[in-house]
């Protein structure tokens, strides 16, 4: 696991990677998502990892915004990944 400090390249630190975190509409703006992201981060913290990251599209304002009330840092990284047809033609490679 790294993780990209701005200005510097990768440096080895432990952190956690959430893979997937929403809250459906009809419970958005209750407090919950902030409630979930703050039991992640006591979890990550309580670890002694030095940091947690996720993934969020660009085009997702609402998040971005949210995120940054938290106080999380949005950089403009893209995450890579490969799936499907393309998983298995490399794994046969």
């Amino acid at each position: 696991m790294g993780v990209s400090q701005p200005g510097q390249a990768d440096v080895a630190a432990r952190d956690l990677w959430m893979h997937d975190l929403f809250v459906q509409a009809p419970w958005g703006r209750a407090g919950i998502g902030r409630a979930l992201l703050s039991a992640v981060a006591r979890e990550a913290a309580g670890r002694g990892l030095a940091s947690l990251e996720w993934g969020v599209r660009s085009s997702n304002t609402r998040a971005l915004r949210f995120y940054r009330r938290l106080g999380a840092h949005v950089g403009h990284a893209r995450i890579a990944s490969l799936r499907g047809r393309a998983l298995r033609a490399l794994a046969r490679a």
